[in-house]
């Protein structure tokens, strides 16, 4: 009689177990098929016959953003022939070298993130095309409007940037722009993610898995698995304790603007010695210690910035920092590793798609729980023992140095010069331990500063060392070295070397937060984010937001404790 009540709910839980076999197999099906594609496309040829096809294929091409769309934004591409026999290649066709087109992209909002990432900050390149799956449409007179406007943006941009110069300027070619839009456009077809179907359907089956093994073994059996589950939580809470409260720290100050205290050790020793070279590396070593081997997403785009050391009247030192960028949101956060020195650091929150178009908002449980990753995406800082760093990037080819060191992404230097370091000295030490690292298509200089005054600006090229002794930098390359320019010319560089002239080398916080002010940017959307004034002596920060330098917000270590 037992058997037969037993009977029913073991078949019961193997219909579910079956349910979700179905579930994860269809979900493995949907990450494994491919969009039905056209054998090919020549984007110079297309025709109405072409409008509804889809296809899948790579393409090496100058991509802006345009506008929003009701699907969600609006790329503008440049196409020009490339003469090859890829047939997968979208930048095919044309009947010379010469031609070109200018299509339209649409993005839809589900994938959205995805391709900003990859057209925004040039993670694609003639060596790592930008692949995607799109749909032929037919463009109406707003989406060719849109991609009109699009090229007249870019061209003013230039102007405002370049001025006049013939050579940056070639009015025949924006001509040649505006005649080559295309009447149609790509509509992107969002990539199927099964993932999740895979991890439903597992979670059906083991629910109903432990069913059926209940049922067998028994209320003793039950009662087992509860007290392991229970066990395994509280050992859990208690490794994760720290990440928690670090989580729990984030507080709000301002819109777009968060503060937080590291609780948790975030392994810095190992994090620098991991030899790490690529940002995919550091990913998935963050993702390894820190999240499970969940995936996250880390997006460090190119910048500009500019970097400055003063004396104070009272003897103190000064570290003055603006970063330049697109719209962003901010965090400022605090460490006081077991094994270093108690530091702040100013991260951009973009990078892990917090505060950006669609992304995720910043008191969201998510945000906070990818802002345990700040301390390895670190912008400026500086440390108890007076130490200030700060990283700006440099118009010159990704830096990959192979001289037998232990490698070290340019990220995780600056996180070891403030857990590590207490001079100059120290830090210059440090980084000639490794063979540093670049990412983006561009290479950075390190500016760094310490409460004695002195201030260096480190850079690379393949195989040496640069060292140049400096109160201030900006974006272009200082040492004498194959990159340098002895005519270059940077009018914030100017403004503040003549600002420390005129003062001798002598500012107040607020004279050094006017200094950040006057070598400010506001450009196309493309202007100072933050810029911060650190004391080195007193471990103090002040920072303004978005040229907002009627608004100052100051921070000390009670603020963080």
């Amino acid at each position: 009689m037992k058997t037969k009540k037993k009977i029913i709910p073991i078949i019961i839980s193997a219909i579910i177990f079956l349910t979700g076999c179905i579930i994860a197999i269809i979900g493995a099906s949907m990450d494994s098929g491919k969009v039905q594609t056209s054998p090919s496309l020549d984007p110079f040829n297309i025709t109405d016959e072409d409008v509804g096809k889809t296809f899948t294929a790579s393409v090496y091409s100058d991509v802006m953003y345009a506008d929003d769309t009701e699907n969600g934004s609006l790329y503008l591409m440049w196409i020009y022939s490339t003469n090859t026999d890829d047939s997968d290649m979208l930048a095919v066709g044309g009947e010379d070298d010469d031609s070109l087109m200018v299509i339209g992209f649409d993005v839809p909002k589900s994938v959205l993130s995805v391709y900003e990432q990859a057209m925004s900050t040039g993670e694609y390149s003639e060596e790592t095309p930008l692949t995607f799956s799109g749909t032929v449409r037919k463009s109406n007179d707003e989406i060719t409007q849109i991609l009109s406007d699009g090229i007249t943006d870019y061209y003013n941009y230039l102007k405002e940037i370049y001025g006049d110069t013939s050579d940056i300027i070639n009015e025949e070619a924006f001509t040649e722009s505006y005649e080559s839009i295309s009447p149609y456009y790509i509509e992107v077809v969002p990539d199927t993610n099964g993932k999740i179907y895979v991890w439903i359907g597992c979670g059906v089956m083991a629910v109903a898995l432990i069913a059926v093994l209940a049922i067998l073994l028994g209320r003793k059996f039950l009662i087992g698995l509860i007290a392991v589950v229970i066990l395994t939580v509280i050992i859990s809470t208690i490794f994760l304790i720290g990440k928690f409260r670090t989580m729990a720290s984030v507080t709000k100050v301002s819109d777009g603007f968060y503060k937080m205290t590291c609780h948790y050790d975030y392994k810095c020793d190992e994090f620098i010695n991991a030899d790490i070279d690529t940002i995919d590396e550091l990913i998935e070593w963050a993702a390894r210690e820190h999240f499970f081997g969940l995936p996250i997403e880390l997006d460090p785009s190119n910048f500009g910035c500019s970097a400055f050391t003063a004396a104070t009247p009272e003897g103190q030192r000064l570290f003055g920092r603006n970063f330049d960028y697109d719209e962003t949101d901010v965090l400022v956060f605090y460490t006081e590793p077991k094994d270093g020195y108690a530091s702040y650091g100013v991260t951009d929150l973009t990078f892990f798609d917090i505060g950006t178009k669609n992304g995720l908002d910043g008191n969201s449980l998510p945000a906070k729980a990818f802002m345990l990753a700040a301390p390895y995406a670190t912008m400026d800082g500086i440390n108890e023992a007076g130490v200030g760093v700060g990283i700006l990037q440099l118009d010159i080819d990704e830096l990959h140095q192979d001289n037998g060191k232990s490698d070290l992404l340019i990220f995780a230097a600056i996180r070891g010069i403030l857990d590590k370091c207490a001079t100059v000295d120290e830090a210059i030490a440090l980084l000639e331990n490794y063979d540093i690292h670049s990412c983006l298509d561009c290479s950075y200089h390190l500016f760094i500063t310490d409460r004695t005054g002195k201030s260096v600006i480190v850079e690379w090229t393949d195989d040496e060392t640069f060292i140049v002794e400096d109160t201030a930098c900006t974006n272009d390359v200082m040492s004498n070295n194959e990159f340098y320019d002895s005519e270059w010319q940077c009018k914030r560089y100017d403004t503040i070397k003549k600002w420390l002239a005129d003062k001798n080398g002598v500012l107040t916080a607020d004279e050094a937060m006017t200094v950040t002010s006057d070598a400010s940017k506001d450009t196309n959307g493309y202007s100072t984010e933050w810029s911060c004034v650190y004391n080195l002596d007193e471990f103090t920060l002040d920072i303004c937001l978005d040229r907002d330098y009627e608004t100052k917000h100051s921070f000390a270590q009670e603020d963080f404790r």
